[in-house]
């Protein structure tokens, strides 16, 4: 063969050479490769994508079963070191677990006992209150109702068609109450026999999980996982609760010293709340103002009682709980908010409280799974 022959290969197509240069011109000639790549990644995004929304609604859709699931599941998390005490000594798990199954509901019906006097007192003084309220905050109210009649002229000159007006009937208060008391006795009685059940036999049943696992070096890492994941989630549970009462007995002692009513009620709202990042301080502020104007005449008092939550919650969070828990579980702000209003929006204060230990959880799961490294890289602090 010459050297022109070499620089000018025959065409595929010829009839001479379609036997013998039927393999190169299959090689060299990958048309739709391209293209089955790319159609394929954009199905491969839009089942992501309806993946998630699949899952987001069945979390939706099964509210009434995952929140009691969750709640004793975090539960367990924070009495998992008193349990693996009272096994240590001997004590049987299904004991154990009704021990502090009771401890715990007998704590609860006390924390309930002593806060329904002060509630009912509340109550009870509620439209007096409020009418004061009312009055101290009027110039507000004057503004804002200026500012609606001026709206509502404005909508009648733009409006050209008549308006029809729509009476929606809604449930009464009694009505809503029970149904909200039905609800929530129905999820606490759930929650407490969930968490008698996983305390007596979580471990077990995870232990059989791991051994459904065929390859060895899978059902090691599973059992690494599952003893890291109860060991840091507890710990933070436990350190965070330790926290959130050392700021309760705090407000509560600030309050005693302002003369505010039911100093210990205030002090147990306030450490509850701020199991909520950011959402549950702001709360706590709003009422304790609040309460504080009813209380107390004139402006100092009042702000003096917000500022001062106020310094203590920025201690609380800037000093007292990154030093109690290090820089191993700080999460970024910005994440811990989302993931606060998101479970917010989707199961309400209970999926409020769990928003942050589900967040670790999903952190700790993605330093340690290949596929879930996204989600430990952007909740990184």
């Amino acid at each position: 063969m010459t050297a022109s022959d070499k620089q000018l290969p025959l065409p595929a197509t010829t009839g001479d050479n379609s036997h013998g240069d039927n393999g190169n011109a299959d090689s060299a000639m990958p048309v739709s490769a391209p293209v089955e790549t790319g159609w394929s990644r954009i199905e491969t995004r839009l089942l992501i994508v309806l993946t998630l929304l699949a899952v987001v609604y069945t979390l939706a859709l099964a509210q009434l079963l995952l929140v009691p699931i969750a709640l004793a599941f975090l539960l367990s998390l924070v009495l998992a070191p008193v349990m693996r005490w009272l096994v240590r000594i001997r004590i049987p798990r299904p004991l154990s677990a009704a021990v502090i199954v009771l401890l715990l509901l007998s704590g609860l019906n006390y924390g309930i006992s002593q806060s329904i006097d002060p509630l009912s007192a509340w109550f009870e003084r509620a439209p007096r209150l409020l009418k004061q309220l009312e009055r101290k905050i009027n110039p507000i109210k004057k503004t804002v109702e200026d500012m609606s009649k001026a709206a509502d002229q404005v909508d009648r000159i733009a409006s050209v068609n008549p308006v029809q007006t729509v009476e929606v009937k809604g449930i009464s208060l009694s009505e809503m109450m029970y149904s909200n008391a039905r609800g929530l006795a129905t999820g606490a009685v759930t929650t407490t026999l969930l968490l008698y059940f996983i305390l007596s036999w979580g471990p077990l049943m995870l232990k059989r999980i791991s051994h459904l696992q065929k390859r060895e070096g899978r059902r090691d890492h599973f059992i690494e996982l599952s003893v890291i994941l109860e060991a840091e989630i507890s710990k933070y549970l436990s350190c965070i609760t330790l926290v959130n009462f050392g700021l309760g007995s705090f407000v509560a002692a600030a309050l005693y010293l302002f003369g505010m009513p039911n100093p210990l009620l205030w002090g147990a709202v306030a450490g509850l709340l701020n199991f909520i990042p950011y959402l549950g301080g702001l709360v706590t502020a709003l009422l304790l103002g609040a309460t504080a104007l009813l209380t107390f005449d004139g402006l100092a008092l009042p702000s003096m009682v917000v500022a001062t939550f106020a310094l203590l919650t920025i201690i609380e969070g800037q000093i007292v709980t990154p030093l109690v828990l290090g820089h191993r579980l700080s999460l970024n702000p910005l994440m811990v908010f989302l993931s606060v209003l998101f479970w917010f929006w989707l199961w309400g204060v209970a999926g409020a409280l769990m928003a942050v230990p589900m967040l670790i959880t999903l952190k700790l799961v993605g330093d340690r799974v290949d596929a879930l490294r996204p989600i430990a890289v952007i909740t990184q602090r």
